[in-house]
């Protein structure tokens, strides 16, 4: 029987850390770049993530909880309200996000679109920016047309016709 980690309010972790299944933490805990969660991992409200940390499938957020860039989902995740991302400000609707598997130069590699208050940002590797300077790239260095499909279906999704 794996053992659950469950740590209180305020924790706060360095760089690199690694958690296994169902670790639960408390409010107001922080984490530093490089950390990674499995499966089931619960977050109290206002807890924070550093770059590029990655969480397993059906991880819960509370309010207020923000990540910073290249941070990588599961599915299933679920997050409380006024959550932000990458710095860009706070999610709006039901979906903070839409991610799509396999596209790009590395196999496995996601494409994150973000539905913030400020519009819609798309993280794809290295690149982050908003909707509109995404498509600019994409037919600017004649990527895969796919991409622009796929911020039709993501502007459909959000319900937000204007994001040209």
């Amino acid at each position: 029987m794996p053992l659950i980690q469950v740590f209180s309010d305020r924790c706060s972790f360095g760089e690199d850390c690694s958690f296994g299944e169902d670790c639960s933490f408390g409010e107001y805990c922080s984490f530093g770049k490089w950390c990674s969660f499995s499966k089931q991992c619960s977050f109290g409200e206002d807890c924070s993530f550093g770059e590029e940390c990655s969480f397993g499938e059906e991880c819960s957020f509370g309010e207020w909880c923000s990540f910073g860039k290249w941070c990588s989902f599961g599915e299933d995740c679920s997050f409380g309200e006024e959550c932000s991302f990458e710095g860009k400000g706070e999610y709006i609707g039901d979906y903070p996000f839409l991610a799509f598997v396999g596209f790009g130069s590395r196999i496995g590699s996601k494409v994150y679109f973000f539905n913030l208050q400020d519009g819609i940002y798309v993280r794809c590797g290295c690149w982050l920016s908003d909707i509109a300077g995404f498509r600019e790239r994409v037919k600017a260095k004649n990527a895969d047309a796919m991409y622009l499909d796929l911020c039709d279906l993501v502007e459909r999704k959000f319900n937000r016709k204007n994001s040209k």
